[in-house]
């Protein structure tokens, strides 16, 4: 599971071979919960023995705290679809699905409220995820894509009425034959789509969010495999 707050990654994991990876390591067990827990900390950190009100901390700690030096957090859990459930029962999770499209040598992006980011939406009720996504993008974009692969899954939080919802997005690798047809979704605050090759991206990527840097991310090393 790839958690993004903010700028901080968290990696849940049951496997070991995170062990390694950090430059610190907190034992739940041993170090009690508390707001000057990553004081003086930089770089990676391991935590163990997380329990989900442990967890739940610390997503509250990193959405009110940008200043901590902690760069990507790993958890190491025993059973990662027993935390999943669990974790679906103490928040509310919100599913959705969005693309990558790629065309030739090029990546479409969205110019959105400031940042540059990538189609993407709610699953509407009775819908499966590469339905959603396909949906989004022709919704969003004015284009027919094509399902090539899956690509990952990210997890990020919001407020809304008070309280922190997890948003769960399926992403996907698409194609498409007519991408000359491109045209913003203003109603949903899209002002500019572009298709941007590698260069562009990262500069792009200057401006956008680290959950959008990481789906990207995946796309290129899947390129590099094929």
């Amino acid at each position: 599971m790839q958690f993004f707050i903010h700028r901080y990654s968290i990696v849940v994991q049951e496997d070991t071979d995170i062990f390694g990876a950090y430059h610190h390591i907190i034992d739940a067990k041993q170090i009690a919960f508390s707001n000057s827990l990553f004081k003086g900390l930089s770089g990676s950190l391991l935590l163990v023995n997380i329990e989900i009100d442990y967890f739940k901390q610390l997503l509250l700690l990193l959405d009110k705290n940008e200043q901590i030096q902690i760069q990507k957090i790993f958890v190491l859990v025993e059973d990662l679809e027993e935390f999943k459930k669990t974790l679906r029962e103490q928040f509310e999770v919100v599913n959705a699905a969005g693309g990558l499209v790629r065309y030739r040598d090029k990546c479409l992006m969205i110019f959105r409220r400031g940042k540059w980011d990538l189609p993407k939406g709610k699953i509407d009720e009775g819908e499966d995820a590469q339905a959603a996504a396909l949906r989004e993008i022709a919704e969003e974009c004015n284009i027919e894509a094509i399902i090539e692969d899956k690509l990952c899954s990210t997890w990020h939080h919001y407020w809304l009425g008070g309280k922190i919802i997890l948003k769960k997005t399926k992403w996907y690798l698409m194609t498409t034959h007519n991408p000359e047809s491109i045209k913003p979704q203003v109603e949903e605050d899209i002002e500019q789509i572009a298709w941007l090759d590698a260069h562009e991206v990262r500069k792009a990527l200057e401006n956008s969010f680290s959950s959008i840097e990481y789906v990207i991310e995946k796309f290129y090393d899947l390129s590099k495999q094929s």
